[in-house]
């Protein structure tokens, strides 16, 4: 049984019809043992303030800033004991240092800042990625870095991303990976989409960075786009779910 969603919000189930979000929504409105959660890259104010765009469900829980911020239920309570594990991992002015002379990185856009994130935007090739990750690794800062949607470069506390803060979570509820779907679309979606046992959704209107994990057997790869796309693949998983449990 498939006891949780956990979806992407920008280029998933954002970005569609209006009409593919409302067939969404009513969907998850006939499922109330299922509970829904947004995972993204976005700061806890600017997914809050996306959320009100269209008639998307209410999260039960919101994993934001690449998952580096974990909030909780209607009042969006955050959760304490993760943010005081990524204290210790983070030294946000150190990063800053250690990039201050790398003039190619593009604008660093106040309102896409977290407390344990730091995001750039603009294009960057290959030998320009290679060399942020040599400038940090020369002064031993030790960090995750993502670059999707060819634009946006974030960096974070090493180990902590969109998988680890699902990982967290299910350890917080007593699930299992068979009993969760997870939903994306780009490259910092790339380790909830590849967690071991999971359910994966990977809409048709996805990046050509992720474009490889549609070959892995656990990722289903929608015909439909956006929030349709979304619901296409949770069906599937929950229709195969309920095959499995039948055989046994």
């Amino acid at each position: 049984m498939i006891k949780m969603l956990v979806c992407d919000f920008d280029g998933t189930i954002n970005g569609g019809s209006s009409l593919g979000v409302d067939q969404f929504s009513a969907y998850l409105n006939t499922q109330p043992d299922l509970q829904f959660i947004i995972a993204t890259g976005r700061t806890l104010p600017s997914i809050k303030e996306g959320l009100t765009m269209h008639n998307y469900p209410k999260p039960q829980c919101i994993i934001s800033d690449i998952g580096t911020h974990i909030n909780y239920d209607y009042d969006l309570i955050a959760d304490e004991y993760w943010q005081r594990q990524l204290q210790a991992r983070w030294n946000k002015s150190e990063v800053q240092a250690a990039l201050r002379d790398i003039t190619f990185l593009g604008e660093c856009n106040a309102s896409h800042q977290g407390d344990y994130k730091i995001t750039f935007e603009g294009k960057l090739d290959h030998k320009q990625y290679s060399a942020i990750s040599m400038a940090l690794a020369q002064q031993s800062i030790d960090v995750d870095i993502t670059y999707s949607h060819d634009w946006f470069l974030d960096i974070t506390p090493k180990g902590i991303n969109k998988a680890s803060a699902i990982h967290y979570i299910m350890q917080k509820y007593n699930l299992t990976a068979k009993e969760i779907c997870v939903a994306g679309d780009s490259a910092n979606d790339t380790t909830m989409l590849t967690m071991p046992g999971i359910n994966a959704i990977l809409v048709a209107n996805h990046y050509h960075e992720v474009a490889h994990l549609s070959a892995l057997n656990h990722v289903y790869t929608s015909n439909a786009s956006h929030a349709e796309g979304v619901l296409e693949g949770l069906i599937y998983w929950q229709d195969i779910a309920t095959k499995n449990s039948i055989c046994k």
